[in-house]
């Protein structure tokens, strides 16, 4: 399988974010784009209050689409190069407890997929 078009669609979203490390993620299911989302700030409005692009995508599908999903999240820097996006400990129990099946997620040098089964 592909996945080059999902992993443009996921660095799409990483230029929506205004955050300092911007992040963006999409969710696929049934080789179907169900989500999308970037890093954002809360709406306490404070920089070190935000929420995680890759929550923010799985937030924005329906319930039924994220059982058995594969999330596709990177990171960009300041020149527009990849780097690293694995997602934290609290992200990857609740992409787990959705049912998320796969995160690929970005490196500074590839991208590499990582099973939540």
């Amino acid at each position: 399988m592909n996945t080059d078009i999902y992993k443009l669609i996921a660095l799409d979203q990483c230029n929506k974010s205004t955050y300092k490390k911007r992040m963006g993620a999409v969710v696929v299911n049934s080789k179907r784009i169900v989500g999308k989302g970037y890093n954002k700030v809360h709406s306490t409005g404070l920089l070190l209050d935000g929420k995680h692009a890759e929550l923010e995508a799985l937030y924005n599908t329906k319930a039924k689409n994220r059982e058995g999903s594969v999330v596709y999240v990177c990171r960009i820097t300041k020149l527009g190069e990849l780097a690293l996006a694995k997602p934290c400990p609290a992200c990857q129990t609740v992409m787990k407890k959705m049912g998320v099946k796969y995160v690929w997620y970005s490196t500074d040098a590839d991208w590499i997929r990582m099973s939540l089964t």
